[in-house]
């Protein structure tokens, strides 16, 4: 019902208890004050209330529904549009004439005018030579941005009906893009930091293996000593295995600089890879990402108390609150690891440390871009795409051309 609706009844109710006002005049007004007090609380959260965006029909301009009803011919100049902005300004790779070129639709390609050249939009990009077809890749491209909590490849291949092995390799090349296509500039403001472990879980057995007596004896001798405690054997392999996964985690540091308006939540994301959440790792990657004399608001964590020697630095005591009274907390960086972590158990099923970068900075575009549509965010996918070059990471991925290494560990 709406806000008028309301407001007349409320007249209406208030003017029938006129007659007895005049009778019972004490009680009245109580009541009266009451019911305007109720009143005046529900007009102003009716005033408040809104609808969400993410359930707006605004949110939904450019969906994969949309495109499963465009033809093949839309889909082409549709990439088109995306590259170059326009479909009458059309730049030749031959000869470097600007016009709208003729479409070869069975070939997913463009001929120009000029030079009878014939080229594919997607030229020197990461799916050049692609094999998929167009329609089915735009598909694929919206699928991944949709997703809130990341696209699993086995779930595309069974929703595009593609191998597991092209579904990864799509995947694996829209997070190259995000990697190697990330925002970079300084951060300043207000500034959120924290970091998470992740990679390396141990596994539960059947069995729970509970500390011996000697055990405790030997930690409490060594503490009293001042010595290192002694190594064990493992009593199993079970627990050998969870001592070797344990050497394979990573932390994930994220550094989250606030909207200038309140109620928005974080504007712009970095994240960063570390053994350690250590002060050397730490000073080093914020002193890259965060502009000198911001305000820095962390946990309690003593690798983050030398930030106080560039920055105005404040702590929140997570032992005792989440947040102080003065507002000092770190939730928009737990933000970003509640999402990261879900996409870990829920989506894919564990991170390993060689991709466990494109993974984070994957999760931190998906929190810049939270508030923008599904068009918005495919556009500023297909950005990064065509700014991107050639795949160096994922081209020719299954004939064994492999990145070497861990890709954006800080040392410390």
């Amino acid at each position: 019902m709406s806000t008028a609706f309301f407001a007349k009844a409320g007249w209406t109710c208030f003017a029938s208890w006129k007659p007895v006002r005049n009778r019972h005049n004490g009680l009245l007004r109580l009541l009266t004050r009451q019911w305007v007090t109720i009143f005046g609380i529900f007009m102003e959260f009716n005033q408040r209330r809104g609808q969400h965006f993410l359930l707006s029909k605004e949110v939904r301009d450019f969906t994969a529904w949309d495109i499963a009803q465009m033809t093949d011919e839309e889909c082409l100049w549709k990439v088109t549009q995306f590259r170059w902005g326009s479909i009458e300004k059309v730049i030749c790779p031959s000869c470097g004439s600007i016009h709208r070129p003729f479409p070869r639709v069975q070939r997913s390609q463009l001929r120009c005018r000029h030079c009878d050249h014939h080229f594919s939009p997607w030229h020197s990009s990461p799916f050049a030579d692609r094999k998929m077809p167009i329609k089915k890749l735009l598909m694929g491209i919206s699928l991944f941005a949709a997703g809130a909590k990341g696209v699993p490849a086995l779930y595309l291949s069974r929703v595009l009906d593609v191998q597991d092995k092209t579904a990864t390799a799509l995947t694996g090349k829209l997070r190259e893009v995000l990697t190697r296509q990330r925002d970079t500039e300084i951060l300043e403001g207000v500034i959120e930091m924290d970091g998470g472990h992740f990679c390396g879980k141990p596994r539960q057995g059947r069995v729970r293996l509970r500390t011996t007596a000697a055990d405790v004896q030997a930690n409490l001798a060594a503490k009293l000593s001042g010595e290192k405690r002694p190594k064990r054997k493992p009593r199993n392999r079970a627990e050998a295995r969870n001592w070797a996964r344990r050497k394979l985690r990573r932390i994930v540091m994220v550094i989250r600089e606030q909207h200038p308006i309140r109620g928005h939540g974080a504007a712009k994301t970095r994240i960063a890879i570390g053994y350690t959440e250590n002060a050397r790792v730490a000073e080093k990657i914020t002193r890259q990402m965060v502009k000198p004399g911001c305000l820095i608001m962390t946990d309690e964590n003593a690798a983050y108390n030398m930030l106080s020697c560039w920055y105005e630095h404040k702590c929140v005591e997570h032992s005792v609150e989440f947040s102080t009274v003065d507002g000092v907390n770190e939730n928009q960086a737990e933000s970003f690891f509640s999402r990261l972590r879900r996409a870990e158990y829920g989506t894919f099923h564990g991170f390993r440390p060689k991709y466990l970068f494109d993974y984070a900075q994957e999760f931190a575009w998906r929190e810049d871009v939270r508030r923008f549509t599904e068009g918005q965010k495919v556009a500023d996918l297909f950005r990064r795409i065509f700014a991107n070059g050639l795949s160096r990471w994922w081209r020719g991925y299954w004939q064994g051309h492999h990145r070497v290494g861990e890709y954006g560990l800080v040392e410390g």
